[in-house]
């Protein structure tokens, strides 16, 4: 058996208002992976859509074609980008075939352009009863997909989660359960952060017998 808690204290204007939320369930997912830091860059083309070129400060060797990558900017993000050129190493060509999210910004705008990081697991989520994610530092990234092929996979539910925050859901907070109905059949993640690889967690508890 498992159990989810979470034990808060909201002050506005110096007052306090405690929050508590509690789950209990019989199965638990707790993943914790390594996502490889961004990079800087600026965007080239593609503005208003999801299909453009980013071209990046430093070279890049490790985002080749066929990749899928999260761009984000100041104020948006556009996720599972398929990676259709790279030339000279740091200009990224990309299609809008599986993108996601907001559409580009501005060419010129700076960007931060990272390799989405697959997580392995599969649940109902219509039996979660608390969901929670988390990324050590930095602007991060998450998606609930129905299918760990990123060509032939519908997006469940995605969240941005700002630098040194994190994202969780209680089946007793009200709201919707923002899985509910669907398979998961895979997470992705990525992280806006340029100076280092950042560890993100990834709890669900649910019920796992009915």
């Amino acid at each position: 058996m498992g159990v989810a808690s979470l034990v808060s204290n909201v002050t506005i204007a110096g007052m306090g208002f405690p929050v508590s939320f509690s789950a209990e369930d019989e199965g638990a997912i707790l993943q914790e992976v390594t996502v490889e830091s961004g990079y800087d860059g600026d965007t080239v083309s593609g503005t208003g859509t999801k299909a453009g070129r980013v071209d990046t400060d430093t070279a890049i060797p490790d985002i080749t074609t066929d990749d899928y990558v999260d761009i984000y900017w100041d104020g948006g993000v556009l996720y599972n980008a398929d990676v259709s050129a790279v030339a000279n190493d740091n200009e990224i060509t990309f299609l809008d075939t599986n993108g996601l999210g907001d559409n580009l910004p501005a060419d010129g705008t700076p960007v931060v352009i990272s390799v989405r990081k697959l997580i392995a697991t599969t649940f109902l989520g219509t039996g979660a009863s608390a969901l929670a994610a988390s990324c050590a530092s930095g602007r991060c990234h998450i998606s609930y997909v129905d299918n760990a092929d990123p060509t032939a996979s519908a997006e469940i539910f995605a969240v941005d989660i700002p630098d040194q925050q994190g994202w969780f859901w209680f089946e007793d907070m009200g709201f919707t359960n923002p899985i509910t109905g669907s398979t998961v059949a895979a997470i992705y993640v990525s992280t806006a952060d340029v100076t280092a690889d950042r560890i993100f967690s990834v709890g669900v508890l649910y019920d796992s017998v009915s």
